[in-house]
């Protein structure tokens, strides 16, 4: 049995539900709110040491990292495979999945903080005490200092400047490198594809999504029809957010 402890728009999370979609493999759905800090709290964090999501429990046994998860699903579950047969794209495959933690998620995370994560915390009737109760169960020390930093005093416009020029640099990768074919490791559509994915979906709803767009990518955006139309990213990021009264609805 899998159990998927998840958020429903962390990026990390919808890599994690596209392969499940691809695999066509059905799952408990746990889903962890991050703007209560429910990733936080002592139950969770006996599930994931670093209190984040997402994390799979496979037949009482803990998976975690995103990425790692990924390639779990992929051994564990063989009969739909999403990585490439031949050694060199299995590479490439797998510098696509490096690239995703490397470059997209901390410049994604700084890009969204001001029109997406700032939005929710001012929504929510946080005290300082909360606030200290809640920073005081983050069992990561970095992310508590980066947690801080950011409540106190957001990310400046000089930080999203940077974001978006390590993002651009990423996409340009993209472009030459679909040059080889259709997917990210060439013929196949695989795993790298599925780590990608959120992050284009993400940079689409942030302040520069002529990033992504045909004018400037047209291989990229290419791509990016191609995934949009698979019926695992369909059912994947079907899962809608189950706050009603959160403002940011994609």
């Amino acid at each position: 049995m899998l159990t998927l402890y998840h958020y429903w728009s962390s990026v990390c999370s919808q890599k994690v539900r596209m392969c499940l979609a691809e695999k066509k493999l059905p799952f408990e759905n746990k889903h962890i709110d991050l703007f209560t800090f429910e990733h936080w709290e002592p139950f969770y964090r006996k599930i994931n040491k670093k209190g984040v999501v997402p994390a799979l429990e496979h037949d009482g046994k803990i998976v975690i990292e995103s990425n790692v998860i990924l390639e779990y699903l992929d051994d564990v579950f063989p009969e739909i495979g999403l990585r490439p047969a031949d050694p060199y794209a299995k590479a490439q495959m797998r510098i696509w999945i490096f690239n995703s933690e490397e470059i997209a998620h901390s410049n994604v995370n700084t890009a969204s903080h001001n029109p997406r994560h700032a939005v929710r915390l001012a929504q929510k009737p946080y005290t300082q005490e909360q606030i200290d109760r809640a920073v005081a169960n983050c069992p990561s020390p970095i992310i508590a200092a980066r947690f801080i930093h950011r409540h106190e005093h957001g990310v400046t416009e000089a930080e999203e400047n940077q974001a978006y020029a390590a993002l651009d640099y990423l996409l340009g990768m993209m472009e030459d490198s679909l040059v080889q074919g259709p997917w990210l490791a060439g013929r196949d559509y695989s795993l790298a594809d599925i780590a990608m994915a959120p992050f284009i979906n993400r940079i689409e709803v942030l302040k520069r999504p002529e990033m992504v767009g045909a004018a400037k990518r047209p291989r990229v955006a290419e791509w990016w029809q191609r995934i949009q139309a698979r019926p695992g990213f369909k059912e994947a990021f079907a899962f809608a957010n189950p706050d009603k009264n959160d403002p940011i609805k994609r």
